[in-house]
């Protein structure tokens, strides 16, 4: 959010808040861009991978079994490769 804020001298001046109503400095805007970008890091590192179940025949990316209908599997948002969830090898 901007908002045009009275100074001290008698003239406005553009002021940005963040979504908590905080004013953004450019000290802070550095440190919370900073904060993100190694949060990011941090999430990219790791394979996130979700627990479905199957709805189409596949093979597992880890044994190369076979994957059947209705079974759970885990399943990688990042490059789509399933898996067991309880690989037998």
């Amino acid at each position: 959010m901007i908002k045009q804020v009275r100074t001290k001298n008698n003239s406005f001046s553009t002021v940005r808040y963040d979504k908590d109503g905080n004013i953004l400095t450019p000290s802070r805007l550095k440190a919370l861009r900073k904060a993100k970008k190694e949060n990011k890091d941090i999430l990219v590192k790791g394979a996130k991978w979700v627990k479905i179940v199957s709805q189409f025949h596949g093979t597992c990316s880890v044994c190369n079994g076979k994957i059947l209908v209705g079974t759970q599997i885990l399943w990688n948002k990042k490059n789509k490769q399933t898996k067991h969830v309880k690989c037998p090898s």
